[in-house]
């Protein structure tokens, strides 16, 4: 612990980092903001309704947000790399073409999955999850697909131009705010009540979003038309990328939602949304990073960059690990407060294998970022797709045998997996590692891609 405080210490010596800290303080505080929204809507949810009912719920946010992530191609991430690298060069025009692609492309999928979904919401409740009473959940949150899409790739262009506190806002702070306030107004009894409240929620985030991104950036000079295979060459892998990362976060537990009763898919949402209180630095930390990471890059300061990514990990886990301790030596205390059906069966064994999977992404550092940031997509993309493949087959393979433990046990297993694969790339394609506890001088090989970016 002593190494640990005076490493940290150290981090505030040097000029470069001072700015490092303040911004993601900054970040941080909005992120508990965030943090404390999503905790707080689900103890909310999960009181009002009860397991059963916040359970249906629950599948059917998990179902459109897959659904929701394959629609956008790639779009958010696509957003927050061009337009970081077009707003560091104040060309705007460059910004606003961006966008205007990068929108069109999400809307057109979107609109499409999304009236599937409304017109078979029966069939897939009763033939694939075997649950009557996911239908008119499932109905009313499948119309806020294209609005919960919309406004991700809003917050993503609001964190490439360092609009932090907007970005976080939207991305995380907006819909479970506005859906408590709702709640605690109506008092709704039911799933289908609380998804309806949901899509409003929805809809509120959305016109907020657009109100804060077209005030947050000058208007375009003169209009351009982006080269469309430009973007494209980042945004098909980054899609690919996307929905085998949206695998490997839901994918447990929509295969849960198969197997298991509604109330255990509920211990498994709860749990996971309490988990990422351990991974919240990473989030907040990734708001600032992602367009200095970029533009660190572009400009050839590789050794810069280096330094950053090892020292943000280091704040990262001196955060991420009194948060994980709590939860693992106190985790039925912690879900106490969504009800006593919360702490029975596997509940608890369920919050403790998450955290320990959350726990070794912090560690990890903001590895996905920066392979995206830096142009390697589709490194990333292929990560992505194995790993996609091994959290579906462990899912497949422990969830029948174990229930719930066999799902959380495939997450976590996949989730520590992947980071650890994309060390390994990282270090690589950069010639540096982004674990904040080895912290390795210049090797020979990043002096030769910093001089080749040059």
């Amino acid at each position: 612990m002593l190494n640990i405080y005076k490493k940290f210490k150290k981090l505030g010596e040097k000029e470069e980092n001072k700015e490092l800290i303040r911004h993601s303080l900054l970040a941080v505080i909005v992120r508990i903001g965030a943090a404390g929204a999503a905790f707080a809507m689900n103890v909310i949810v999960a009181r009002y309704l009860g397991a059963r009912q916040a359970g249906y719920f629950f599948l059917a946010v998990s179902i459109t947000t897959v659904v929701a992530s394959i629609g956008r191609v790639g779009a958010d991430q696509t957003v927050l790399r061009f337009v970081s690298i077009h707003a560091g060069r104040k060309e705007w025009s460059g910004v606003h073409a961006v966008m205007k692609k990068m929108m069109s492309w999400t809307y057109i999928p979107l609109i499409a999955f999304s009236v599937l979904l409304c017109v078979f919401s029966k069939q897939i409740s009763v033939y694939c999850f075997h649950k009557e009473e996911l239908r008119w959940p499932l109905f009313w949150t499948s119309i806020a697909v294209p609005l919960f899409a919309a406004y991700n790739v809003q917050g993503m262009a609001l964190q490439a131009v360092k609009k932090v506190v907007y970005s976080v806002t939207v991305l995380k702070i907006l819909t479970p705010a506005f859906l408590i306030i709702v709640t605690l107004i109506f008092a709704p009894t039911s799933s289908s009540q609380i998804s309806i409240y949901y899509l409003i929620a929805c809809i509120v985030n959305l016109l907020i979003g657009y109100l804060w991104w077209f005030r947050s950036i000058p208007k375009a000079e003169h209009t351009v038309e982006y080269d469309t295979k430009k973007l494209w060459a980042s945004s098909g892998p980054l899609w690919v990328s996307s929905i085998m990362q949206q695998l490997t976060v839901w994918g447990g537990q929509l295969i849960a939602g198969v197997y298991v009763r509604s109330e255990e898919v509920a211990q498994l949402a709860v749990a996971r949304n309490m988990t990422v209180l351990v991974s919240f630095i990473l989030l907040a930390v990734n708001n600032v990073s992602s367009p200095r990471i970029a533009t660190m890059y572009h400009e050839g300061q590789l050794n810069k960059l280096k330094n950053y990514v090892r020292n943000t990990t280091w704040m990262m886990i001196i955060v991420a690990l009194p948060i994980s301790l709590i939860i693992w030596f106190f985790p039925g205390y912690i879900l106490s407060l969504f009800g006593k059906e919360f702490t029975s069966g596997s509940g608890l064994w369920v919050l403790r294998i998450l955290t320990v999977g959350q726990f070794i992404s912090v560690v990890s550092g903001t590895v996905g970022t920066l392979l995206v940031m830096c142009g390697y997509e589709k490194d990333l993309k292929n990560m992505r797709i194995l790993n996609g493949c091994i959290t579906v087959a462990l899912a497949l393979i422990l969830t029948p045998i174990y229930g719930a433990i066999g799902s959380a046990l495939s997450s976590a297993i996949a989730m520590s997996l992947f980071n650890l694969m994309c060390v390994g790339i990282v270090k690589k394609k950069l010639g540096f590692t982004t674990f904040g506890m080895f912290g390795l001088e210049k090797s020979k090989k990043t002096k030769r891609i910093e001089s080749i970016i040059e």
